[in-house]
């Protein structure tokens, strides 16, 4: 048995740690004592290491200089221990928040998506490197970000490079099929996930709490970042919206085929008939590519490059020879290298373990991450960026020039807006299956409700695809005004989801449009469209977890905007957490969001007017409170220095509350904190004083007035008959007026 005196000391946290320098902050120390605190709590624990036994918390941090109740103790800033963050670039100065990473996420989570049907010998191949999923498991994670620049051209001509571009693939097989009674619950799912980071000391937040010191993010920000994420890839495949629909279909072969060309013509047909094909409301004019695979180490390469030619004479030029190892790579070898991991998982794939290392590798003594041949990496990569520079972006690019002028310039011009006048008004042709060009903003009567969808060569669901189509390849404008146009159609033909995923989608568009600026656009008009939006999901199609994506995207992107949107921003974020969309983990996490909203207002002028940091400040004070009840004293620590930095501008030189209740309540949550941190960490707290009594009698002094001579203020001096009174008085200053005894009266 190992006594508690040979037991190993509980090594401190990175920002206890004796010797390591702290980076001084560029603004003077409002707090003179500051410093000498910090190198004492540093000391305190640096001697803590070399104790035998473990020291009661009161002999630990004994010299520790606690604010007290009591005023004449009050001078000094408190020592919440320094347990979260640095003062390298505050998140809430509106400079390192990570706002342009949530923007860049946000854009990114839109990306074309592109089903993957393999034959059977192709996925047989795969899985002799080890990757069970089979073809699409190999080529998904570098289909995330495509390597090298991505050139887009605009409605107008005008072109843009990206270097930020990516795909999502996904299996042909699931795409459109209804989700299983575990994936029906994203939100709880997303809760689960939420729960199971924190509780993982290697996960995402046990990384962001060792780096928290360099990089000056809050300690939250990856574990929001990934709720972000988890929440824009839950919503499953729907006909109101076509960002999950295919625009194009890679059908794979392998060298090892029998009859390579029948079997393409087999897959191509599954496509469209039988019972793998796509469901009704899904367009089926999306691009096929080819893809033959040829085995490097077991097949012949003239073999394989003559079939791929006959491919090409009968199937056209969307075709591909993708050369890769049939072996399975292991680390040791010369050529290998980490595939890269998914970013972009749902909740049920985070919960059985998709994304983790070495999930679906057989184990032959490696580390258990996953493992390519480096030539195979570069030969998908080449495939990757092939497919979508050559042929994916070009064929959006030509739909959306075909659908505007043919649908969408008919209903812009002086002719569409009096048909559509006419059809609302008059009722003409309101229940006639319009054509392609003569769409209308009245009752159309193309909606199905049995089907809770349109037919996909109706006008509006051409002219919605076409707005996604727009809105994939960033091109805002088109995508903005194309969804303004339509959302009145949804709303007379009362289809709902269509209704509100038009009026999201036209907000964000507005948002995400660097051309509009603040001044451009009015705020008023895109929180109506939120709080439209919000309301069709939640009150009349009961689709929780398209409205927490909507009020997700409206934080977000306002508090990007900054100025007066951030206020608006903090009004969604609070509608969030009052509709209950969150479990108590998403409730903390979006109590910080609205500190963060607040604390990104910019002041104006050298009176700093319209800032929101003591609004900022009470908000951090409730997140630390939330984290302490949840068991996370580090991250309420970590709220709680941020909330005295941002209290710190707005209250007196000493740093106290104007309100006792207030005081006392930090004071308690401070004096918790401490004890909770310290206690999980191996520190004796069974000795530790109890913080104040919050009601105890507070003795204050007030200062006397010592001038000798006090004017009446109910009027001049009277003239009175002192008569012999006057004999006893001294002679009288000439220069000083009489002393009529006022005072002693």
């Amino acid at each position: 048995m190992t006594s508690p005196g040979d037991a190993a000391p509980v090594k401190p946290p990175p920002s206890f740690s004796p010797g390591v320098s702290r980076v001084a902050s560029t603004s003077p120390s409002r707090y003179p004592g500051e410093h000498e605190k910090t190198q004492s709590l540093d000391a305190e624990l640096a001697e803590s290491q070399i104790v035998s036994s473990p020291a009661p918390l009161s002999a630990t941090i004994a010299d520790l200089p606690i604010r007290s109740g009591s005023s004449h103790s009050r001078s000094g800033r408190s020592s919440t221990p320094q347990l979260a963050r640095s003062s390298i670039g505050s998140p809430f100065d509106g400079r390192s928040d990570g706002s342009e990473d949530i923007r860049s996420s946000i854009i990114r989570s839109f990306s074309p998506t592109i089903a993957v049907h393999a034959s059977e010998d192709t996925d047989d191949l795969v899985r002799s490197k080890g990757f069970q999923g089979g073809f699409w498991e190999l080529i998904r994670p570098f289909g995330e970000t495509v390597s090298g620049k991505v050139v887009i051209r605009d409605s107008i001509g005008s072109s843009r490079a990206w270097e930020d571009y990516g795909v999502r693939f996904a299996d042909f097989k699931g795409i459109g099929r209804a989700p299983s009674s575990r994936d029906s619950r994203p939100l709880a799912q997303m809760e689960e996930v939420l729960t199971k980071q924190l509780d993982s000391s290697d996960g995402v937040l046990g990384a962001s709490v060792r780096t928290k010191d360099v990089l000056g993010f809050p300690a939250t920000a990856p574990l929001c970042k990934s709720f972000l994420q988890q929440l824009l890839c839950s919503a499953p495949t729907a006909p109101h919206e076509t960002f999950g629909h295919p625009v194009a279909n890679v059908i794979a072969i392998s060298s090892r085929n029998a009859a390579p060309l029948e079997t393409l013509r087999q897959l191509y047909a599954d496509g469209t008939t039988g019972d793998r094909q796509l469901p009704d409301w899904v367009n089926q004019e999306y691009l096929r590519y080819y893809v033959l695979v040829h085995d490097e180490e077991r097949d012949d390469i003239t073999e394989s490059i003559k079939l791929y030619d006959q491919m090409k004479r009968h199937f056209g030029l969307h075709c591909h020879l993708l050369r890769l190892r049939s072996s399975q790579c292991v680390v040791t070898d010369d050529d290998s290298m980490q595939v890269p991991q998914c970013e972009w998982l749902s909740p049920s794939e985070h919960l059985s373990g998709a994304g983790e290392a070495g999930k679906s590798l057989v184990d032959l003594g490696t580390d258990g991450t996953p493992y390519l041949f480096g030539s195979d990496a570069t030969a998908i990569r080449a495939f990757i960026r092939e497919l979508v520079v050559q042929s994916v972006i070009p064929f959006m690019e030509n739909k959306v020039a075909v659908w505007n002028d043919q649908v969408a310039s008919r209903r812009r011009g002086i002719s569409g807006r009096f048909m559509s006048m006419s059809r609302r008004w008059a009722g003409f042709g309101s229940s006639s299956r319009s054509s392609i060009g003569g769409s209308s903003g009245g009752n159309s009567g193309n909606y199905d409700p049995t089907q809770h969808s349109y037919s996909p060569d109706f006008p509006e669901a051409i002219l919605r695809k076409m707005a996604d189509f727009a809105f994939m390849l960033r091109d805002w404008k088109l995508a903005a005004s194309t969804y303004e146009m339509i959302r009145s159609d949804y709303g007379n033909d009362k289809a709902w989801k269509y209704h509100a995923g038009a009026h999201e989608m036209c907000a964000v568009s507005m948002l995400l449009n660097p051309l509009a600026t603040s001044a451009k656009i009015k705020l008023e008009s895109v929180d109506q469209m939120f709080e439209t939006a919000c309301y069709s999901y939640l009150t009349r199609c009961s689709d929780a977890p398209h409205a927490l994506r909507c009020l997700s995207l409206a934080v977000e992107l306002l508090k990007s905007r900054g100025g007066s949107a951030t206020e608006s921003a903090a009004k969604w974020a609070m509608r969030v957490m009052d509709f209950g969309l969150v479990g108590s983990v998403g409730q903390i996490l979006y109590t910080e969001r609205v500190a963060a909203c607040y604390a990104s207002k910019t002041p104006v002028g050298a009176a700093k007017w319209g800032g929101r940091r003591r609004k900022a400040g009470m908000w951090s004070i409730l997140a630390a409170d939330q984290w302490l009840k949840a068991g996370q004293p580090t991250l309420a620590s970590a709220c709680l220095e941020e909330a005295e930095r941002l209290y710190a501008d707005v209250l007196q030189a000493d740093g106290v509350f104007p309100m006792p209740e207030m005081q006392n309540f930090v004071d308690n949550l401070r004096h918790a904190v401490k004890v909770e941190y310290l206690g999980a960490r191996g520190f004796d707290t069974r000795n530790e004083p109890a913080s104040e009594d919050p009601l105890a009698t507070e003795e204050t002094s007030e200062k006397l007035d010592m001038r000798h001579h006090r004017r009446s203020l109910v009027g001049p001096p009277m003239q009175l008959d002192t008569g012999a009174l006057n004999t006893t008085q001294g002679p009288l200053d000439p220069e000083s007026p009489p002393n009529d005894d006022f005072e002693r009266a």
